[in-house]
Formats: structure tokens, C-alpha cells, sequence
């Protein structure tokens, strides 16, 4: 059955079965012609019809920008090119944090109809306790929400969708992220005496290693075949480590003394887990940890201020800030003055000068 035209621009109609008027739109965009049913009376009206037919128009063209894809698509997308230069703990917790906080909101939605004042409600809803939880979040905890909008639509820029990036108007209160630890001899001393004599032959490696300046994951993923034990060194892989370069670094006796007596497979994970990861889990290190701070009497103490603990004596021993990089695997200097590329002789210096001190 032919269409016959409205007074309205693109809009057609023809009687259907029941004698009732069907509205059709058409339009064309780039060169391509387009046809569609809107809807019939009593429920659609001409007017009505044209104001669905620009609402159409508008659904096509961002369709055609986006290529067709929604915001849940591209994120699995930008996370994925992402993956060979994030960290394993920031990879999941990008996605972890996008999977709470913003994929109930956005999933659906196109690039160009995610709004500033969207992201920025749920960002304040974090920050003064109207969430789920009624959880009153810290701005360091909320701006990796900013950073996961500002660096997902830096990407769709760069695969080509237009669209702006909302990130950058997204407003977080100014917050410190320096973090100030301080700890006496005497209770430094308590926890290096906690750790050196720790029942566990496996966690008593785990945490001696973490007194060499390595970070929590980097040890909990260390394998066998990383270890030379006859230069007393040990590799860490680029994609293993914050760095994203390859690490070597000093064993000490101490250190080499303790994975020896783990009886030590000739591959593998040495601190092996039941998880799916293969080796010993976030949630197991914690509980390890909880349980040294109180035999050491530092309940406050964070896992990653025995980093911190080792810049202030190395900072409080006189050691440079290049020789305390070299132990923490800093990159530049900057990031060691918080405390205010890996050289192991320097390395070694310092760790031997820490364990004199505090290990009788």
C-alpha cells in the first residue's frame, strides 16, 4: 500500500488493516536511505510521529559515530588495550571499580549520551554517603572514577569516535596523596624480629623479601625460575612490576636463606596459592599481615608502609635518594622523596646497612 504524506517533514502514513493511520518515517543520512515504522493511531499522532522520526535521526547518527557500539562494549574494549601496559592489580581494579560505580549508569548509553552532571552525581553521591553502602568515600579513593571516564573517552578519541571527553569537567576535591609514616627503632626493630622468627617457612620468606622493597604483588607472583642464586640476584619481568621495566635486584643471605628452606620446586610459583591465580591471594597475604602487626604491636602499620619504613631509614642512614631508589625500584627521584635505574651494588649497600641495624 502506498504511503501518502503528512504536513510534516518526512513523515508518511497509510491505512492500516483496522482503518487507522500507520506512520512511517523517512529520512537519509551520508548518502543512505532510511525507512521506518513509528506507529499507528490511536497511540501516534502526526505530530508526534515527527518528533520520534528527529529522535530516530539523532539514534542512526550516534549509532554511526559510536559504530554502533555502546558504552559497556567500549570499555571492554579500551580495557583490553590496555592490558599489556597496566599493572595486574590496576588492570582489575579498573575493572572493578567500573563494574560498582559506573556500569549500572552507563552500560546502555552511547558515548555522547553520558553526561558531564551524570558522572559527576555518582561521583559526589561516593563522597558524601548517598550509595548503597552509605559509605562516605575518600577523594583519592574517587578520582580513579574520574580516571577511568577521562581515560575511556581518551581512547574512543583515538579510535575515532567524536565525542568529548567528560573526564576533564569532572570536579574531585584537591586531597594530599603523600603518605606520612613514622615508626620508632624500637618498634621497627619489634617488627623485624616478628617477621625473621614467623612460624610459617612461607610467609616468613614472603615477608623478608617484602623488607627488600618489593611491593606486595610482585612477590606474591615471584617464580623459581627468576631466582640466581649464584650471582644473588633475582629478575622481575617488565609486565611484573609498576616499572614496566626488567628489574634485578640483590639477594641477601637472609633472603636466599629463607627461600632455601621452602624446599623449592625447579619451576613455578614459589609462594603457590589454591586460588586461580596459582599463587597465594590478596585476602591470605592480608591475613598474614594482620597477624604480624599485632605480634609487633603496630596495628595502624599498612602492608606497603614497610616500603616507607625502608625509604625513612635509608633517608635517616644517609643514603641518597638514587641508593634508596635503587632498592625500591623507583624511577626517578621524585617519587623517592616521599620519603625524603636499580643499581644492585647500591641496593645492596643499603639493605645490608637496614638488616645490621634492626636484625641481631
Amino acid at each position: 500500500m502506498s504511503l501518502k504524506p503528512t504536513k510534516y517533514e518526512g513523515v508518511y502514513y497509510r491505512i492500516n488493516r483496522r482503518k487507522k493511520k500507520t506512520y512511517v518515517a523517512r529520512f537519509a543520512i551520508n548518502g543512505k536511505s532510511y525507512k521506518r515504522v513509528i506507529g499507528s493511531e490511536p497511540n501516534i499522532t502526526a505530530r508526534l510521529a515527527s518528533k520520534l522520526r528527529d529522535k530516530m535521526i539523532d539514534e542512526v547518527q550516534i549509532g554511526i559515530t559510536t559504530h554502533g557500539k555502546k558504552i559497556d562494549e567500549l570499555f571492554d574494549q579500551y580495557i583490553e588495550s590496555r592490558r599489556a601496559t597496566l599493572s595486574h592489580s590496576w588492570y582489575y581494579n579498573i575493572i572493578k571499580n567500573y563494574n560498582l560505580y559506573l556500569r549500572d549508569h552507563i552500560k546502555d548509553k552511547y558515548p555522547t549520551g553520558v553526561t558531564t552532571s551524570e558522572i559527576q552525581t555518582i561521583i559526589d553521591n561516593m563522597l558524601l554517603g548517598k550509595n548503597p553502602k552509605n559509605k562516605k568515600y575518600k577523594p583519592s579513593t574517587v578520582k580513579q572514577i574520574k580516571d577511568i571516564i577521562s581515560g575511556l573517552y581518551r581512547y574512543l578519541n583515538d579510535i575515532g569516535i567524536e565525542c568529548e571527553n567528560i573526564g576533564h569537567k569532572l570536579v574531585i576535591p584537591k586531597f594530599d596523596n603523600k603518605i606520612y609514616f613514622t615508626i620508632s627503632d624500637v618498634q621497627a626493630k619489634k617488627l623485624f624480629d616478628v617477621i625473621l622468627n614467623y612460624d610459617d617457612p612461607k610467609w616468613k620468606a614472603y615477608f623478608i623479601w617484602l623488607l627488600h622493597g618489593r611491593r606486595k604483588m610482585e612477590v606474591a607472583a615471584m617464580k623459581v625460575e627468576w631466582l640466581d642464586f649464584d650471582n644473588m640476584v633475582y629478575h622481575i619481568p617488565s609486565d611484573q612490576n609498576k616499572s614496566k621495566k626488567i628489574i634485578t635486584a640483590p639477594m641477601t643471605e637472609l633472603l636466599k636463606d629463607a627461600l632455601l628452606s621452602m624446599d623449592l620446586e625447579k619451576s613455578g610459583y614459589i609462594f603457590k596459592g589454591t586460588g586461580s591465580s596459582g599463587h597465594i591471594s590478596s585476602t591470605g597475604i592480608d591475613f598474614q599481615w594482620r597477624n604480624i602487626r599485632s605480634l609487633a604491636g603496630v596495628p595502624k602499620m599498612r602492608l606497603h608502609d614497610i616500603r616507607h619504613l625502608i625509604g625513612f631509614i635509608g633517608i635517616n642512614s644517609g643514603y641518597s635518594l638514587e641508593q634508596i631508589g635503587s632498592v625500591l625500584g623507583h624511577t626517578s627521584t621524585a617519587t623517592t622523596k616521599r620519603y625524603s635505574n636499580m643499581k644492585v651494588e647500591s641496593a645492596t649497600e643499603v639493605l645490608r646497612n637496614m638488616f645490621d641495624r634492626f636484625v641481631e
